[in-house]
């Protein structure tokens, strides 16, 4: 990994064997931010680190009052999985350096898989979840529990880390939740979350996040504006990236 892009900041050397990587940047909807912190809750996982780069905003995450970084790295080792998630969004021009460095880390911890989590705009109240791979035989691994996304484009940060793990033949899938719009979509992130369940058997419960559901969103949605003033206007991302709105 390149030092000078992106530094991992480890307080514990993660215990899985051959982990299931699930990453969840905020994007459109905020869905891959929203379901993989609240996994993280769901189930207590343990707290590993955290990433760092010169090329994410600067801004500090408080939580009951505590500084906490705003890329995080946890684990449940029972589960087989280790979490990144973030709670700040990638610039494009920024994305390909980065999505190499998640992936030449997930390397290092000799993940098994890559899962990404992120949002699509369709214009529909199913919420419905998309299904994408990067090599035709792990479709398979999704077919009936997601919907295959046949024809389209993974944007951002998501989209350079599906790129990398092809280029380098790490098996990677990725769950985009449907939502209407740009705002912070929970109900997305309950499809994707009980998708992933599906396919993973996390047996992760989604009952806290559906009665939180509008308080996520209003939450959400002030982080948002809190990150386009904390991000110089020429560093922020076109209208078409709908975590700037």
């Amino acid at each position: 990994m390149d030092k000078d892009i992106v530094q991992v900041i480890l307080e514990k050397e993660p215990s899985v064997k051959n982990p299931i990587l699930i990453e969840g940047f905020p994007g459109i909807g905020l869905v891959g931010n929203i379901a993989s912190q609240y996994i993280v809750t769901e189930l207590d996982m343990t707290y590993l680190g955290a990433m760092s780069s010169r090329f994410f905003p600067p801004l500090a995450v408080l939580m009951g009052g505590v500084v906490n970084m705003p890329v995080r790295i946890y684990e449940d080792e029972g589960k087989g999985i280790v979490i990144l998630t973030a709670d700040i969004p990638v610039h494009p021009l920024a994305s390909y350096d980065i999505g190499k460095a998640i992936v030449s880390w997930a390397e290092s911890i000799n993940a098994k898989q890559m899962v990404c989590l992120a949002g699509i705009t369709v214009m529909s109240e199913q919420h419905r979840v998309f299904g994408a791979a990067s090599k035709n035989e792990l479709l398979d691994s999704i077919k009936g529990m997601a919907e295959i996304f046949e024809l389209g484009t993974i944007t951002g940060i998501t989209g350079s880390i599906m790129n990398e793990c092809r280029i380098r033949n790490l098996p990677a899938i990725c769950l985009l939740g449907e939502t209407a719009s740009a705002d912070p979509d929970p109900r997305a992130a309950i499809a994707t979350i009980e998708t992933l369940n599906k396919i993973y058997s996390l047996g992760v419960s989604t009952t806290k996040l559906a009665e939180q559901a509008e308080q996520i969103e209003s939450q959400m949605a002030q982080l948002a504006q809190q990150m386009k003033a904390a991000t110089p206007e020429e560093q922020q991302l076109p209208k078409e990236f709908p975590m700037y709105g």
